[in-house]
């Protein structure tokens, strides 16, 4: 039988030693895999306060669990809280200026069609933004008197938008402990002679949310001052489209909060990590007594102090392991099959076979 029909070497056999030294360099170079797949947690901002802390997070859709918190390297309690729940306090701000006169009704429509979307539950208050500053309805649980407030606002006078930020924030029940959030209807630019900074270190001090909604090409005003706080600018085009504005809602739901006592010592460190069943998220943030660019927002393996030893040792390792792969696979070639002489008998499937014969002789008898 020909040579062809040798049985052949097992290849997978050949091909374990390569296999083992690819695994060690994915896990040694890389990391073990883990169980979940971890990804960046975006940390919008930071609200220190005088006892407890928060973190504002954007997790999106996704259905949080557990946080976990570490402050310079040693775990704290930590409590994870949706910002629309039923422990919402909402303050809604509404330019009813006479400036503001054109868009005052697509104001209207949308902070009534906001507040009938969140929780039932949801303690809600309204302001005009006016000369001065009035409480159209004053906190309270359900969306019905706020409604009903805001269908008799007319414009008139100027605004006071600073002032009428000031008079939202005392709507807030000195003991509430659950997210505070005030949303704004503007087309103004700016507060009126506050800077974004200082607006948005103040809400940020007092742990309140700050969302804008207002006329789009008016300047980095009103985002930088909404950003420092966790919450957002919403755009809105001219003239006003009103179901462009229902986003709002919609992105209020991604933003949760993650609280914890604040460090006796400061800045401090935080990190924190989020599980979401499937997913784990972790990132990072300077907590600092003020809130203003100090309380910068960090990659969560940016912790200060760490030594950098164990990166030079899997640095090394990684070296030593690619050198062995650049020595063993170039030579992991096929052994080249054997020859076979005329007359050399073959064994296949048991059984010899019979030599064959030069030509012009029968081949020997078999006993």
């Amino acid at each position: 039988m020909s040579s062809s029909s040798r049985r052949r070497p097992d290849r997978r056999a050949a091909r374990a030693p390569a296999a083992l030294l690819l695994t060690a360099l994915l896990v040694l170079c890389h990391g073990p895999l883990p169980a979940a797949a971890a990804i960046p947690l975006p940390v919008i901002a930071v609200l220190p306060g005088a006892e407890r802390t928060s973190l504002v997070v954007d997790l999106g859709a996704g259905a949080a669990r557990t946080a976990t918190v570490t402050v310079d390297g040693a775990p704290l309690r930590a409590e994870l809280t949706p910002v629309v729940s039923d422990r919402l306090a909402v303050a809604l701000v509404v330019d009813a200026s006479d400036a503001g006169a054109a868009a005052l009704p697509a104001w209207l429509s949308a902070a009534a069609r906001f507040i009938l979307e969140v929780p039932a539950g949801t303690l809600a208050s309204a302001i005009a933004d006016t000369s001065p500053p009035a409480v159209l309805a004053p906190p309270r649980r359900g969306p019905a008197g706020v409604v009903r407030a805001l269908s008799s606002v007319r414009a008139a006078g100027r605004r006071s938008t600073s002032s009428a930020l000031t008079l939202a924030m005392r709507q807030f029940p000195a003991t509430a402990t659950g997210p505070r959030v005030v949303v704004v209807y503007t087309t103004s630019p700016d507060a009126g002679g506050e800077n974004a900074a200082a607006l948005g270190a103040r809400l940020a001090r007092a742990g309140t949310i700050l969302v804008v909604v207002g006329t789009a090409g008016g300047g980095t005003y009103w985002a930088d001052a909404a950003r420092a706080t966790g919450g957002f600018f919403a755009p809105a085009g001219t003239p006003v489209v009103v179901p462009a504005l229902d986003q709002v809602e919609t992105t209020l739901r991604g933003r949760h909060l993650v609280r914890f006592a604040t460090p006796r010592s400061l800045p401090a460190h935080v990190s924190v990590r989020i599980d979401t069943g499937g997913l784990s998220l972790t990132g990072g943030a300077l907590v600092t007594a003020d809130p203003g660019p100090a309380a910068a927002v960090l990659p969560p393996d940016r912790t200060p102090g760490t030594t950098s030893g164990a990166w030079w040792w899997t640095i090394v390792g990684c070296v030593t392991l690619l050198a062995a792969a650049a020595l063993i696979l170039p030579y992991r070639r096929r052994r080249p099959r054997p020859v076979l002489q005329a007359g050399t008998p073959t064994v296949a499937r048991g059984r010899a076979s019979v030599p064959h014969a030069p030509a012009g002789r029968e081949p020997p008898a078999t006993p």
